[in-house]
């Protein structure tokens, strides 16, 4: 018996060494790749046919699984690991294109097969970036957080951006940070105080016009706005007390004029400890909230990769050749330029269009936030698909408005 153990047990090994995972292209242009997997039904009253199709499910479930491993690494498994559990729950179907056995055997109380499942990866990123995941080798979105905080005991909001408040730290933004950072974002650091911020509107929210500002200042790709806030609900039983957080969020991508939808999250703690109690609450909440945006952000990203815009970029100046060289090689090095052509060349002056991923405005950031040796630039003219350049000799790089 043992010898009959150790044969299967070695057939299927060795059909799983010689059988690699191969990447398919289906017709519809979706990347397929194939897994061998092993799986196993128990037998109840001789009814084989039903025994196999528990086999063959077990299989394409565990199919999933290493399709799973193929595109995450193990501490993106462990990082992710609710939102992986809720996909090897969901029907293998989902994301199998098709499969066949290619050995099966009755042994004992148990019938077992082989199957050969051709995974769909691209149906299986999808869902792992809509569960708000980044995955690995995409480009990380760089978040800036000014979430305002209220709590019980104050009547205000506070809020760590501006002069005079790099103290401040609050309960949500770093529980929202961390769920955004185990999720693949890169989280920017509060780095910088802005001496010139806006203060909060009457609703404890900073503009948008300003966050956007701000997220261009930090070097942000999204900015996320939003207040959070606790309060007693009301609940009171001896020495208990009941605390509800809600937490109120929506971001921003920086360069264009993409916002994702609102998230609004609420959490209920009850304990004898008010503080304790109001801080779990609020830290529950915002938790929810950072990964209900997290999808939406993930989203919003792609929507701005998909999207480019032609613009031209008028430039002139003096010693214009050995500038122009310099600030067109500039130029080429940015982020989300595509490519760079030439319209028109003069002796001081050239047209270029660039196909850039996003609109003039956040090119224009761009250049301006670049040092060149032996000049400067100004910006005088800076629209959608339009930035005029004017090449000076030394000084600092100018926007006039």
């Amino acid at each position: 018996m043992h010898k009959r153990i150790f044969s299967w047990t070695m057939m299927m090994l060795l059909a799983l060494s010689l059988t690699r995972p191969c990447t398919l292209r289906a017709e519809t242009g979706e990347s397929l790749k194939v897994f061998l997997a092993l799986g196993k039904g128990v037998i109840s009253r001789s009814n084989i046919p039903d025994a196999k199709d528990k086999a063959v499910k077990e299989g394409l479930n565990t199919a999933v699984e290493e399709a799973l491993f193929h595109i995450l690494s193990d501490r993106a498994v462990a990082a992710h690991f609710e939102a992986v559990t809720e996909i090897l729950t969901e029907t293998p179907a989902t994301y199998i294109d098709g499969y066949k056995v290619v050995a099966e055997r009755r042994f004992g109380s148990y019938y077992h097969v082989a199957v050969e499942a051709s995974v769909a990866m691209d149906r299986l990123e999808e869902r792992l970036t809509s569960s708000g995941i980044v995955l690995e080798g995409s480009d990380k979105p760089k978040l800036l957080f000014l979430v305002s905080e209220k709590l019980p005991d104050s009547t205000t909001f506070d809020y760590w951006w501006g002069p005079g408040m790099s103290y401040i730290a609050t309960v949500s933004d770093e529980a929202i940070a961390g769920t955004m950072a185990k999720r693949g974002f890169e989280v920017l650091p509060h780095r910088a105080i802005i001496d010139d911020a806006a203060p909060l509107g009457p609703d404890g929210l900073v503009h948008r016009d300003e966050a956007l500002r701000i997220g261009a200042a930090f070097g942000a790709d999204v900015v996320v706005v939003g207040r959070a806030w606790t309060e007693p609900s009301g609940n009171i039983m001896g020495d208990e007390r009941s605390f509800r957080a809600s937490v109120e969020l929506e971001g921003f991508v920086v360069g264009t004029d993409r916002a994702t939808d609102g998230v609004l999250r609420a959490s209920v703690a009850v304990g004898t400890d008010p503080g304790k109690v109001s801080t779990r609450a609020m830290t529950d909440a915002a938790r929810d909230a950072g990964r209900d945006l997290s999808a939406l952000i993930v989203d919003a990203m792609k929507e701005k990769k998909s999207r480019t815009t032609m613009i031209e970029v008028v430039v002139e100046g003096t010693n214009f050749f050995e500038n122009f060289t310099q600030l067109s090689r500039e130029m080429e090095g940015l982020k989300g330029v595509i490519s760079v052509r030439p319209r028109e060349r003069r002796i001081e002056r050239a047209v270029m269009v660039v196909n850039f991923t996003g609109e003039g405005k956040l090119l224009a950031e761009q250049l301006l936030s670049r040092t060149y040796k032996g000049f400067s630039i100004t910006l005088s003219e800076v629209s959608r698909d339009h930035i005029k350049v004017d090449m000076v000799a030394g000084g600092k790089n100018t926007f006039m408005q």
